[in-house]
C-alpha cells in the first residue's frame, strides 16, 4: 500500500467512526485541540494525524484497534522490509560489533490480572557489543492496541547505554479487555523504524499477558 493510500484509507476511517458516534468536526477539533482545517484534511486523507489524535479517536469511539493497525500501515508499511539482506545493506545495518544479551524480565511475565489493568513492563538488556546505543527505540510489532490484545505506545524510547552497560526499558501498557492471553513482540530500531538487528533475535523481546475475569490485582507496579 502507498503512504497516500494509507493516509487516505486511515483518513476515511476516523471519519466514519466521529459521523457514526454522532461527534461534529467542531467538537472534535475542540475536544482534541486541534485546528479544524487540519482535522478535515486528516479526515480526508491530506494530513497525517499525530499518534495522539489517533489514540484520541481509537479510545473515544472504540475503534477496537482498527485504527492503529491503519496508523501503522501508514508510519511503517511503506518501508522496505528490514528482514532482507537488500534493505538492510540499504542503511548500513546491521553495524559491525553490536550485540544485545537479554538479562531479565524485570517485570514478571505470563501475570495474571483483571481486565483492563495498567501496568509497566520492564526489560534488563545489556549492550554486548562494542557500539554505542544511542538514538534506539523499542519499537512494538503489529498495532500498540485493537481487541484482545494489551494496549502500549507504538515505541518507547531506550536511554544511551554504552558497551558493557545494563539498561532497563520501560513500557506503560494496559491489560487488554476480554479474558484471555496475548503475547506482544519489540524489535529494537532506529528513529525511522529500521531494525538493529535484522539478522538476529527474530522474535525481539516480548511480553505474555493473561486476563481473567475476577482475577486480584497482581503484586506489579500499577500506573495510576
Amino acid at each position: 500500500m502507498s503512504n497516500d493510500t494509507a493516509m487516505e484509507t486511515l483518513g476515511a476511517l476516523m471519519r466514519e467512526l466521529r459521523q457514526a458516534d454522532g461527534m461534529s468536526l467542531t467538537d472534535a477539533a475542540l475536544a482534541t485541540n486541534t485546528n479544524k482545517g487540519h482535522l478535515s484534511h486528516v479526515e480526508h486523507g491530506r494530513d497525517r494525524p499525530s499518534r495522539e489524535l489517533v489514540a484520541f479517536y481509537e479510545d473515544r469511539f472504540h475503534a477496537d484497534g482498527q485504527l492503529w493497525t491503519a496508523f501503522v500501515e501508514l508510519v511503517a508499511g511503506a518501508r522496505p522490509r528490514q528482514r532482507s539482506g537488500q534493505a538492510a545493506a540499504a542503511v548500513g545495518y546491521p553495524i559491525p560489533g553490536d550485540a544485545s544479551t537479554f538479562v531479565a524480565d524485570i517485570t514478571p511475565d505470563a501475570v495474571i490480572m483483571p481486565p483492563g489493568f495498567p501496568f509497566e513492563k520492564i526489560w534488563r538488556l545489556r549492550n554486548t557489543g562494542t557500539v554505542a546505543w544511542e538514538g534506539r527505540w523499542l519499537r512494538r510489532i503489529g498495532p500498540p492496541a485493537g481487541l484482545g490484545i494489551p494496549s502500549s505506545p507504538l515505541q518507547v524510547e531506550i536511554a544511551a547505554t554504552m558497551p558493557g552497560q545494563l539498561v532497563d526499558i520501560i513500557v506503560p501498557m494496559r491489560a487488554h479487555s476480554q479474558a484471555g492471553t496475548a503475547e506482544v513482540h519489540w524489535k529494537m530500531v532506529d528513529g525511522d523504524g529500521y531494525e538493529f538487528f535484522p539478522d538476529r533475535y527474530p522474535e525481539g523481546i516480548f511480553t505474555t499477558v493473561i486476563v481473567r475475569d475476577g482475577a486480584p490485582i497482581p503484586q506489579i507496579r500499577r500506573l495510576e
